[in-house]
């Protein structure tokens, strides 16, 4: 008994050794790693510097637009001033010219520019639409105002006038700033005109953005934040682990694959930390709206980032030289992209198709982000532990391919 006893002691301090030990060797390695990083100033300046560049550029760029550009407009008025007897073709009633009163609106209006007014009443203008046509189609206007033939009898006579709008369908994403412009331009001529408007305006907008914000930027942030946050974490590491040399080097001393892999790990997950918080600093203080938490924000974004990581040390360690590696990454990223469910609807997508991006990455960060940014949400959800699970994931298979791989010293 006395021999088990002491052989158990041993063997529980041979462990505890031999872990003591392993701790300083990643320690060690951890410095080194650093040490790398700071030599190599291209991944320190897209780690760090790039992001927060990219958002104030962003934010630049979406001040700017918010400046008013008038949106460019042809009228083609169909209007009829006169009533005509039908007996005896004598004109009996002549109406107000209400034509000419929107169109004293139209030039009013800060968000419409008048390029051309048509009368298509008169003989000579009888072929004002297709002219009209043919200079949206040209790109000189933006969208055709059609004023119909009743327009100025209805209004005399009480009932509703209507206005239609043939706005140029091939930029779809600015067809509601058109509309918006159209309907300042009636606003003006209804207040002018002393006329009763038919309709009545009750917006009560859920999880918007607060009028103090900007709006195109923080739009624009549900989107980028992810995109960037993923795809840098993911570009910065897909070469770590392919350089042959480095690691063939630091076989020569006592440490283990395992312990180089994971030192890696730290050091890209604590650059991963200081990046999230690099970009959130810059992104709040040039005006992102974050309807919830902003820990909860960091959270989410290191979650994301974190898959981006993890994606990244696998493609690095399955690959045998830098080129695959680099032809991995983008054949990978462009699926990514392409199923991330920011150009197409995921739900819009073929059954199998669906099946893919649902196990994607950035399929369940976007949410994550855009669900704390817009409406207040916390970061713990299904889409966070599926993020956790595929990062999970990716982790055990990067050490099981490194301790299977052979390097050549």
């Amino acid at each position: 008994m006395a021999k088990s006893k002491t052989s158990d002691n041993w063997s529980s301090g041979t462990f505890f050794n031999r872990l003591r030990y392993s701790l300083w060797r990643i320690v060690r390695q951890v410095k080194k790693e650093f040490q790398l990083l700071k030599i190599d100033k291209m991944n320190l300046v897209i780690a760090l510097l790039m992001p927060p560049g990219i958002i104030m550029l962003f934010a630049f760029m979406s001040t700017s637009a918010s400046v008013t550009i008038p949106v460019k407009v042809s009228v083609v008025s169909y209007d009829s001033n006169t009533f005509v007897n039908q007996n005896n073709y004598s004109i009996t009633t002549k109406w107000d010219n209400y034509t000419e009163m929107y169109l004293d609106a139209v030039k009013e209006s800060e968000l419409l520019e008048l390029i051309e007014f048509y009368d298509a009443s008169e003989d000579e203008n009888e072929y004002a639409m297709e002219t009209a046509r043919n200079e949206m189609r040209d790109g000189n206007i933006e969208c055709i105002i059609v004023i119909p033939v009743e327009f100025s009898e209805l209004l005399t006579t009480g009932y509703p006038g209507i206005i239609e709008l043939i706005p140029d369908a091939s930029d779809a994403a600015s067809i509601q700033d058109k509309l918006n412009a159209v309907q300042d331009s009636i606003k003006i001529f209804v207040e002018e005109n002393d006329l009763d408007p038919e309709y009545v305006l009750q917006e009560y907008e859920e999880f918007s953005v607060p009028s103090k914000y900007n709006f195109r930027y923080n739009y624009n942030m549900t989107v980028l934040l992810p995109f960037m946050t993923f795809g840098i974490s993911f570009v910065l590491t897909i070469l770590v682990v392919v350089q042959e040399k480095p690691i063939a080097r630091l076989l020569l001393t006592p440490v283990q694959k395992a312990e180089i892999l994971l030192s890696k790990y730290i050091v890209y997950s604590i650059v991963l930390a200081l990046q999230v918080f690099l970009v959130l600093t810059v992104a709040i203080a040039n005006g992102l709206y974050v309807a919830g938490n902003v820990i909860d924000l960091f959270l989410g974004l290191y979650m994301l980032g974190f898959a981006g990581v993890s994606l990244g040390m696998f493609v690095s360690t399955v690959s045998n030289t830098k080129t695959e590696a680099n032809q991995l990454f983008f054949a990978l990223f462009i699926v990514i992209i392409l199923l991330s469910g920011m150009f197409v609807p995921i739900d819009a997508m073929p059954d199998y198709l669906q099946n893919i991006a649902y196990i994607l990455p950035l399929s369940h960060g976007a949410p994550i982000i855009k669900g704390i940014l817009s409406k207040g949400k916390s970061f713990i959800g299904f889409d966070f532990f599926w993020l956790l699970g595929i990062s999970s994931v990716l982790i055990i298979l990067s050490f099981l391919v490194i301790n299977r791989k052979r390097y050549e010293v």
